[in-house]
Parts: C-alpha cells; sequence; structure tokens
C-alpha cells in the first residue's frame, strides 16, 4: 500500500471517530421500567449527567407532589411508553419542556393529570350538580416561554392525555418551537377554561392534529391555535368542545325544564386559530374528482387514506365550531397548495355545530374577529365536506364572514346547511342561514357545485341559504343545488299537535346590499379533477360510483340590489321570487332552463330573454321592463287572479320580439266566470310570428284558452270548456253548472281543479263532486229478494215426502257490477242471511214465513278511500207453494226497513310533490227507507229415470223509497242536500234447469240452470240534489231496460229431516252484472 494511500486511511478513520462517539452517544439513553414516585429530568437522567430518558411500558411515574414528573431541560428527548400520572395534585405537569433546548418529546402511552371527585345530584332533580372538576393548573406537556425549543413534539396514536381540573390543558406551548407538533393520540381535558391543545408561542414547522382531542368546561377550547405556525396546520381527527354536561337534547319539556345553570355552561369553539398559518389550514378527508358524462350519469372517483384519518369538528354550544381570526392582530391563513388546492382553508372533513338547548345559537365556521383586525384566506375557502349548524328557538348559521374577512372566492363542493326550529306558540323570531358575508368582509365570488341550504321551522322568522351584506360579490355561479324552506312547527312544547302557519320567508340568495352589481349564473355541472393532499408515504385506495348527474336548483326568492345584475339561469330550475332593484338588469333563461316565482323589477330597467326554457310568472301585476325576446323555444307562463280583475302584464318600452314556435300560458288563481281576455304584453314595437299551443293547452283543463296578438298588444283569452268538449256523459252534464257554482264557493277546492291540466285529471276531480245515484245498491237489492224468493219454491225433499214443519236458513250473497257510459259505474256488495219456518201439508202445500237481514255496500268507481254508501235491510214475509204432479207453484211477499249511511270523499291529487294529498275533504250523512218485495212462480219438472229437466217461469218485484238525506262536514263546496228518491222494478224470468237425483233416505241433487230475465216496468229514480245555497240538479238515472242471460249451478244434499245446499249464479247484461255464490241449509221436525 502506497503511503498517499495509508494516509487515506488514517485521515478516514480519525475523522469518523467523533462521528461514531456521537452515534454511541445518541444510542444511549436512561430508561424507566419499574414504578416510581419521584420526577425525573433529562439534565441529572444518570444521577450525574444529561441523557436522554424513556419510560418504558413497564415504568411508571406517580409523584404525590406539584410540579413536573418529566421534565426536558438540556439537550435531550423524552420517550414514554408508560405512565405519567398524578391524583388530586394542582400545579402539575406531566411533561415539562423548557424552551431554549434542542430534543424531542414522544408520547405514546399515559399521561393522566386526575381527581377523584364526581358530581352529584344535591337538588334531587334527576341530574348532576356542581362544577365538572375542582382542582386547576394541571398540564399535560408544557413548553414554557424561555428561548426556542427545537425538536419535534409527538403524541402518537396510541398516547392518551387525560386531565381533569380547571385552567388546564393537555398540551400548552408558551415557547417557540422550531419542530412538528403533533398529536395521532387521544387528548381529553375536563375543567372550566380548559384547553385541549394551546401553541401560545409561534411553530416552525408542520402542525398536525389527527387523533381525538375532546374538552368540556366553561369557555374550553378543544384547539386554541393563539400563535403564527410557519408550515401547514393539518387536522385529520376528531375534535369536540362543549361546556355542557350533556349534549343529548332532552325529550320531554318537563326534563328541559329541570336543567340547572351549571348543566348549560357555554364552552368555547372546537378550533379557535388567531395567529398566521403561513401553509394554510387542510382539514382532512377523501378526495373526490368527478367526471361529467353525456349519457346523463357523473363518475364519481373517491380516494381516501388507510393511514390520514378524517377530520372532525364538533361544538355544542353557541360558540363557533371552527373560529378563525384575531380581534388584536391581523391573521392570515396562506394558501393550502396550488391548483385547486390553492386556498387558505380547506375543509375535506366535517364542521359541525349545534346549540341542543333552547335559544343557544349555533355557528359552524366563522371567519373574522370583532376589534377591526383583517383575517385573510389566501385564495379563500373550499368545501369539500360537510359544514352544519343547528339550533333549537335561536338563530343558526353554518358559514360567517365577520367584519374584516378577506377571502376572494368560496368553492363549495361539499354540503353546507342550517336548521333553525321552534315549536307552536313559543314567541320566537329566528334565522336560519347558509353562507353569511357580513358588512365588511370581502369576496367576490361564490362557485357552488354541492348544495348549500337553509331550513327554517316556526311561525316566523326566515331560512337565507346565501346572505351578502357586505355588497362585494361579484359573481355567483351555481352547478349544484341552493335551496331555502321555511315550514310549520306540527308540535308545541308539551309535545300536542299544532295547527299554525309560517309566515318567513325562503330566501336563496339575498343580494340586496350589493349596489356594484351581481351576476347570478346556473350552468351544467362540468367536469373536475381534485389534486389530492395525503402524505406522499400515505397508502390510498381510488373508488369509482356512477350517479345522476345533478340538475342544478335554486329554491327560494332571489333578492337583487340596486346595481345592474344578471340573472343567467342556462340550465336547472329557479323556483322563487326574482326581484331585480336599481339598474340596468338582464334577465336570460336558455337550454330549457326553467324559472318561476314572481318577476319584479324597481325602475323598470329590465331586459328579459327567454330564448330556450320557460319563464312562470306568478304575480298577477304590471311589470314595466325595457325589452322582451322569447325564441322560438322560449315559453311564458302569466297569471291571472279573474276575482281580482288582475293579470301578469308586461309593459315594454323597448322592442319585443317574439319568434315563431314561442308559446304563451296562464295559470288562474281562482275562476273565470265568464269569457275573458287577458292583455299580458304590451308595447309600441311588437313583432309577433305564429305561437305554439303546447302551453296553453297545458292550462287549467276547465277552461279553453287561445292567444293572439296585434302590433301593440299579445293577449290571452279564456272561456269554460264545454261538456260536449270534455266528454261528459249525460249524468256528469247534468251536474256541471251546479259543480262549477260551488267552486266558486270554496277557493280552496277550486283551486284542486284549475290545477289539473288534463281530461282525465279533471274528470277524476269531478266524479268525486257526484251523489251516489243508487243504481247499484237498489240493483243489489233485487238481487236479495230473488234470491229470498228462490229459496221459498224449493222442495225441502226431492221425493215428494212431506213430513213435519221445517226450519230453515240461507246465505245471501251478491256483487253486482255496473259499468255504462251515462251513469257512475259502482260495484255493489250485498251479504246476509234469510230464515224461515214453514209447514208442510200432506196434500204437498207449505205456508211459511221469512225473516231477512242484509248489508249492502256500494262503491263508485271514483270512490277513494273510506268512500262508500251503506244499507242495512230488515225484511219480514210470508209465502206459499204447492206441488201437483210435476208441477210446482209459489208465491210470496215481505216487507222491510233500511238504515243508510253515506260517506263521501274528496281527494286531489299530490301536484306539489309533498307527499300528502293537496286537499281531503269528507262528509257523511244519514238516512232510512222503506222496502217491499212479491213475486210468483211455477215450474214442470219433468223426470227421466234419475234425470230431470224443470222449465220455469217467475216475476219479481221490488219497491224502494230513501228518504231525504243531509251531508255535513265537507264544506259548503262539497256537501250535498238530496231530495227523496223512490225505486222500483218488475221482471219476469223463464228458465230451464237440467240436473239428477242421486240416493234416497239420504241423496245429493246436483243442477244446472240457464234463463233470461226482462224488466217489464218500473225504474230506478231520479237523483235530484243541490249544493249548500246552490241550485238544484238532476241526475237521470239509466232507463236500463235491457233483457239479462242468467246462469247458475247448485249442488244439494239431504235426509228426510234435513238438507244443505250450495248455490251460484250470474246475471249479465250489457251494462250489469251480478253474481252470486252461497249456502242453504234445513231442518225439519
Amino acid at each position: 500500500m502506497s503511503f498517499v494511500m495509508q494516509r487515506k486511511v488514517l485521515v478516514a478513520t480519525v475523522a469518523t471517530a467523533p462521528l461514531l462517539a456521537m452515534a454511541f452517544a445518541a444510542s444511549a439513553e436512561t430508561s424507566v421500567s419499574n414504578a416510581r414516585t419521584t420526577p425525573i429530568a433529562t439534565s441529572t437522567a444518570t444521577g450525574t449527567a444529561a441523557d436522554d430518558i424513556k419510560i418504558t411500558a413497564d415504568g411508571s411515574i406517580k409523584p404525590t407532589a406539584a410540579g413536573a414528573i418529566v421534565t426536558i431541560d438540556s439537550n435531550n428527548k423524552v420517550t414514554n411508553a408508560g405512565t405519567l400520572s398524578t391524583n388530586g395534585v394542582n400545579d402539575s405537569v406531566g411533561v415539562l419542556i423548557l424552551g431554549g433546548k434542542t430534543g424531542g418529546l414522544t408520547n405514546s402511552a399515559a399521561i393522566s393529570l386526575l381527581e377523584d371527585y364526581t358530581p352529584t345530584d344535591s337538588d334531587n332533580d334527576g341530574d348532576l350538580d356542581g362544577p365538572f372538576a375542582q382542582g386547576s393548573n394541571r398540564i399535560g406537556v408544557r413548553l414554557t416561554n424561555a428561548g426556542t425549543f427545537t425538536g419535534d413534539i409527538l403524541n402518537e396514536a396510541g398516547g392518551a392525555i387525560s386531565v381533569e381540573g380547571n385552567n388546564s390543558a393537555g398540551i400548552l406551548l408558551e415557547g417557540p418551537v422550531v419542530g412538528n407538533v403533533t398529536n395521532l393520540g387521544s387528548i381529553s381535558v375536563v375543567g372550566d377554561n380548559a384547553r385541549g391543545v394551546r401553541i401560545a408561542a409561534p411553530v416552525t414547522g408542520k402542525v398536525t392534529m389527527g387523533g381525538t382531542i375532546n374538552v368540556q368546561g366553561a369557555g374550553a377550547v378543544a384547539q386554541d391555535i393563539a400563535a403564527n405556525i410557519n408550515g401547514a396546520l393539518v387536522l385529520q381527527g376528531g375534535t369536540s368542545a362543549t361546556g355542557y354536561r350533556s349534549t343529548s337534547r332532552p325529550s320531554t319539556l318537563d326534563a328541559l325544564n329541570k336543567l340547572d345553570a351549571d348543566d348549560l355552561l357555554q364552552g368555547g369553539s372546537a378550533v379557535r386559530i388567531t395567529g398566521d398559518v403561513t401553509g394554510g389550514v387542510l382539514l382532512q378527508g377523501s378526495n373526490y374528482s368527478t367526471k361529467v358524462g353525456t349519457d346523463g350519469n357523473t363518475v364519481v372517483t373517491s380516494i381516501a387514506s388507510s393511514s390520514t384519518g378524517t377530520s372532525s369538528i364538533s361544538v355544542s354550544g353557541s360558540a363557533a365550531a371552527l373560529q378563525i381570526g384575531s380581534a388584536s392582530q391581523n391573521v392570515t391563513l396562506g394558501a393550502v397548495g396550488a391548483g385547486d388546492n390553492a386556498f387558505g382553508l380547506v375543509a375535506k372533513g366535517t364542521i359541525s355545530a349545534s346549540g341542543v338547548y333552547n335559544g343557544v345559537t349555533s355557528t359552524g365556521l366563522s371567519i373574522g374577529a370583532d376589534g377591526g383586525r383583517t383575517t385573510t384566506l389566501v385564495g379563500g375557502l373550499r368545501n369539500d365536506g360537510q359544514i352544519s349548524a343547528g339550533s333549537y328557538e335561536a338563530n343558526a348559521t353554518a358559514v360567517i364572514l365577520n367584519n374584516g374577512a378577506v377571502a376572494d372566492q368560496i368553492l363549495n363542493r361539499g354540503t353546507i346547511t342550517s336548521t333553525s326550529s321552534s315549536f307552536a306558540g313559543s314567541g320566537v323570531t329566528a334565522t336560519a342561514r347558509g353562507v353569511v358575508l357580513g358588512a365588511g368582509s370581502n369576496t367576490t365570488s361564490l362557485n357552488n357545485i354541492g348544495t348549500i341550504s337553509a331550513s327554517r321551522t316556526g311561525e316566523t322568522g326566515d331560512a337565507v341559504a346565501v346572505l351578502d351584506q357586505a355588497g362585494t360579490l361579484t359573481s355567483i355561479t351555481n352547478t349544484g343545488s341552493i335551496r331555502a324552506a321555511v315550514g310549520a312547527p306540527q308540535f308545541k312544547a308539551d309535545g300536542t299537535t299544532a295547527t299554525v302557519t309560517a309566515s318567513g320567508k325562503a330566501i336563496a340568495l339575498d343580494l340586496r346590499a350589493n349596489n356594484a352589481g351581481v351576476t347570478f349564473t346556473q350552468a351544467t355541472p362540468t367536469s373536475f379533477t381534485s389534486t389530492t393532499t395525503f402524505p406522499s408515504t400515505d397508502t390510498v385506495t381510488s373508488t369509482d360510483t356512477t350517479v345522476a348527474t345533478t340538475t342544478p336548483t335554486t329554491v327560494g326568492d332571489v333578492l337583487f340590489g340596486g346595481g345592474n345584475d344578471t340573472l343567467n339561469l342556462a340550465s336547472g330550475t329557479l323556483l322563487g321570487a326574482m326581484s331585480f332593484g336599481a339598474g340596468q338588469d338582464r334577465l336570460s333563461i336558455t337550454n330549457g332552463a326553467v324559472a318561476l316565482g314572481s318577476l319584479t323589477d324597481s325602475d323598470g330597467r329590465l331586459d328579459i330573454s327567454v330564448a330556450s326554457g320557460s319563464l312562470g310568472i306568478v304575480n298577477s301585476e304590471t311589470i314595466n321592463v325595457s325589452s322582451l325576446n322569447i325564441g322560438s323555444t322560449g315559453k311564458i307562463l302569466f297569471s291571472a287572479d279573474p276575482s281580482a280583475g288582475t293579470a301578469t302584464k308586461l309593459v315594454v318600452s323597448g322592442s319585443t320580439t317574439i319568434a315563431s314556435g314561442a308559446e304563451l300560458g296562464i295559470r288562474l288563481a281562482n275562476l273565470v266566470k265568464q269569457p275573458t281576455t287577458f292583455t299580458v304584453i304590451q308595447g309600441s314595437n311588437i313583432s309577433a310570428g305564429t305561437f305554439g299551443n303546447s302551453l296553453l293547452a297545458q292550462s287549467p283543463y276547465l277552461y279553453v284558452a287561445t292567444s293572439r296578438a296585434d302590433a301593440n298588444n299579445v293577449y290571452i283569452d279564456v272561456r269554460r270548456r264545454t261538456a260536449a268538449e270534455i266528454g261528459f256523459n249525460k249524468a256528469e252534464t247534468s251536474a256541471y253548472d251546479a259543480v262549477f257554482a260551488a267552486l266558486g264557493s270554496d277557493s280552496t277546492l277550486a283551486s284542486s281543479f284549475l290545477n289539473q291540466s288534463t281530461r282525465d285529471g279533471f274528470r277524476d276531480l269531478y266524479d268525486q263532486m257526484l251523489p251516489d245515484q243508487g243504481e247499484g245498491l237498489f240493483a243489489a237489492l233485487q238481487s236479495v229478494n230473488q234470491q229470498v224468493s228462490a229459496a221459498t219454491m224449493f222442495r225441502p225433499d226431492p221425493g215428494d215426502r212431506y213430513g213435519p214443519d221445517s226450519l230453515w236458513i240461507q246465505e245471501i250473497t251478491s256483487l253486482t257490477r255496473r259499468d255504462t257510459d251515462q251513469t257512475l259505474g259502482s260495484d255493489t256488495q250485498a251479504f246476509g242471511f234469510v230464515a224461515g219456518y214453514e209447514a208442510m201439508g200432506d196434500a204437498g202445500g207449505a205456508l211459511g214465513v221469512t225473516l231477512a237481514y242484509a248489508s249492502l255496500e256500494e262503491h263508485d268507481t271514483v270512490a277513494k278511500v273510506g268512500e262508500h254508501t251503506t244499507a242495512s235491510f230488515v225484511q219480514t214475509g210470508a209465502y206459499w207453494r204447492r206441488s201437483v204432479g210435476g208441477w210446482r207453484f209459489n208465491a210470496g211477499g215481505g216487507v222491510g226497513y233500511g238504515f243508510f249511511n253515506g260517506k263521501r270523499r274528496f281527494i286531489a291529487p299530490d301536484t306539489n310533490a309533498d307527499g300528502v294529498a293537496d286537499l281531503v275533504l269528507k262528509n257523511n250523512a244519514d238516512w232510512n227507507g222503506l222496502t217491499s218485495n212479491a213475486y210468483a212462480g211455477v215450474a214442470y219438472e219433468a223426470k227421466m229415470g234419475r234425470f230431470f229437466a224443470r222449465p220455469e217461469g217467475r216475476v219479481d218485484y221490488v219497491w224502494l223509497r230513501e228518504g231525504k238525506r243531509a251531508e255535513s262536514g265537507g264544506g259548503k263546496g262539497f256537501d250535498l242536500t238530496v231530495d227523496k228518491r223512490t225505486s222500483s222494478n218488475l221482471s219476469g224470468e223463464l228458465g230451464l234447469v237440467m240436473g239428477a237425483d242421486f240416493g234416497k233416505n239420504v241423496w245429493w241433487r246436483p243442477e244446472v240452470r240457464v234463463g233470461y230475465r226482462q224488466t217489464l216496468a218500473g225504474s230506478v229514480g231520479d237523483t235530484v240534489a243541490s249544493f249548500q245555497g246552490g241550485n238544484p240538479f238532476t241526475l237521470a238515472a239509466l232507463n236500463d231496460k235491457d233483457g239479462a242471460v242468467t246462469a247458475g249451478f247448485a249442488l244439494r244434499a239431504g235426509t228426510p229431516m234435513s238438507y244443505l245446499a250450495l248455490e251460484g249464479g250470474v246475471e249479465a247484461t250489457k251494462k250489469q252484472k251480478r253474481y252470486n255464490l252461497r249456502l242453504a241449509g234445513r231442518a225439519m221436525f
């Protein structure tokens, strides 16, 4: 080896020696592997020298005096895998780090500073009383302000810091840190003014808050970022704060009233940021991208990490869940990243706030603080997660930018919701608000791809999805959903139901404070690709889901201010008022979009263009505009209030251009009683092509509407449709004028008809207005009496043996189905029994009496659930029967009394799609009636061995007199008074029965029968009815004299002393069919 080479080796060896020495020194540490009660410090870890300290899983340090359990007071590190704890010791610290040192802290086990204290129920009201904690000044990890600490502070996934005490904290950094501060474990602090993590001095590095951080107590804050962070702040775990003893709202008023003041303490925010964060604030969660297809579907690609958690920030109380901003200094959040991460705040997890108890406001995300300072989110705010706020008897705000807040853009790709609820009779007026730009804030752009909603339940109070009090917005784009809803409460505070109304307003966009001009564009969703925010070391999984492409929607009023405003509706729907203030404004509808609501402009400078799509104007008043253009596929729906004599009229000061194919329509608030012409457009320069008709065809079916134009006006003519045009049958036609007059006495009932634009929908409602004509009921009564008469004509024994007297009973069943084009069809069921007693003589004759009961129920073809007419009849009668050779003769008759009940229902369809019928009316009527019947028959039975044939003929007469009835319960426009009605029928029937006899003492006889029945005289009575205060109308009964083919069967069996029979039959005419199946039995004695 040469000298040169030897020298190089020597130099290398000598140079390496110090490094090896340092490596051996670094690997050395002092371990605590047993239980001890004396504290330990790195400066004297070995007893004589400084060293790193490791508390092993078997080690524990549990002192009983105040002070630090472990102290980092030299350039060394501490690792805790064991237990550091005190019990009931004030002014205690788990790990104390002196500033100005270089080292580090890793906690993977327990730091517990607890006390033996449990609140009790001192006033016996069923809940605990007293403070949450009694001790104070207990801190899990504390860094003092003695200089800059260089190194990482880490609470690992297995680390658990638990503290009980007032004015206490889990981690408190009072001195600057150069390094990363990370929590992946759990931190729990209970006590007033508790802090889960408080950063009170600058951090140069990344701050990651994962795991769980929970605090409970008055003024408690889970994460208090009170100093600057020269790096990023990443939240990827669960964080909660409350001052309440319980965050579950009691279900009863009594339990709510028993709560004490110490149960309802107000905590602080879950996360409060009052310092700069140069790397922005990231609330971790899944990343997702979308690809909008041409087939109406969107593929959503979601990317999740197995090692990075999802942020959850929650507050129960009045403090904001996430509060950003300081009253004493300006705060700036730098951008999280580049591209779609170039926002000061990127929220992909959940932020939720709940007031829980009555009168407590709730705020999800609050940016800016009082004091005149600025809070700047560089690039703005992006939300991919869920931000929510909910309250009872108080305001709820999901996102608010306060005075001094600056966020150039708000991009919402997730969900922002607020709900405020009040009980009926509470007297509270509160507001639910989704996104609020407070006075003095500055945001120029709002882009909503997800959902922004506000919902208020209460008798008073508004719901506002977006509120711009600053007046700085210049652009709002919606490709998702912006919704506001107001509803009436159903219950009082005591749980009883209430019927009240809601007077509040549902406002989607409140831009009235904006006088610089704003453009609101609603457009079709587009694809976007999101840049992941997970560390490159994370393992991620990607999932594709196909969903229906969102149709952009705005529900609620859109209220503009005094600037030059534009509403550009290029896709989807807008349901709500469109209010333009002063300024040269523009309303543009394209690509088949739909807008429906009232339209106003304060100064008449509004250009309207409906190039392709629909504009529905619900206010029936004059609207001054500067120009009007309706394209060939454009539609405008006007409104009229005939009772008030008003209608929508667009008075155009400039040009009016209506292309051929453009369509006009009209919505009626109430009935048009006489043919009327409505002037809907007026101007001095109208150019109109040929109007299309499909929109007018969707006018209320009750009317025929046509449009026309001249040089200065456009008209819509409206007249009532005739009965022939509707296609009414005879009965429907006769009631038309009476029904129309009745609708005029009930505006709600009339509205149900005006909502129907089709013949079938209109006739369905119309037929519900008509009374039951009783034809099916009377036909069923005929069938009942025919079954009674048939029962009396049979001998008890086919062998001509006549013996003792007999009792017999027979079931009565019948189904009568009427189907006619001149009256309403119906189905009527009858069920009952007839019993008889007869005495038989040796000469072949018999005399008997009958007692019958029958229950009838009729449903007409338009009957709704619960609608029917029922009748119960009790009849008694007498009969005679005689056999002479093969001849058989019978005759009889009877009288009866009937008890009638009628229930009518009116059920309008659910046109507003809220899951409830638009109108339900119910009424009821009771009345009585008398009935009589008579019958006679003759037959001849010829035997041919065991077989026989029996030609037979009979006549039947039925008479029914129904009393007058008056309905009640359905209101003036629905209830009817129906006059007395008399019906009768005389019919004759010829038939042929064929069968066979088997056996003697025990016998059985099958039979089949065919025949023909013809009505000889009589008819169903006409129905004369009237609505309250209206003229009577007559529904003429069908004059049905058609003959009927009859067919039947019987299977009889018996002994000399009894028999049993199963019988059935059918009778069919062109417009009516009757079916019956019954059992009969007889016993002789």
